[in-house]
């Protein structure tokens, strides 16, 4: 990974959508094993921050936090004019 410094980010990103979202108990550990293994910490805290919020409130959150601290928008722009490349390359092609 180039930006060491995003993975708290991103895994606090990951372990509260899937607490919104999934509850997925296999994903939960595993975000919980990240959690201790590099940062000697637990993936709960994160999970406090979600407590008495709804789904969109925890999503809305987690957008600010990626947006602020990682270059995730960057990243989703960047493969979304890929995409629409692609798209126009392959709308040539047909015609």
């Amino acid at each position: 990974m180039r930006n060491t410094k995003e993975v708290l980010t991103i895994l606090t990103a990951i372990n509260c959508i899937n607490y919104a979202k999934y509850k997925d108990e296999t994903l939960y550990d595993i975000c919980e094993y990240a959690f201790e293994r590099l940062f000697n910490s637990t993936a709960r805290l994160s999970i406090l921050q979600c407590l008495g919020k709804d789904k969109e409130r925890i999503i809305n959150e987690v957008e600010q936090m990626l947006n602020a601290d990682t270059k995730y928008k960057q990243f989703i722009d960047w493969k979304n004019f890929q995409e629409e490349k692609r798209n126009e390359q392959t709308t040539k092609t047909t015609k």
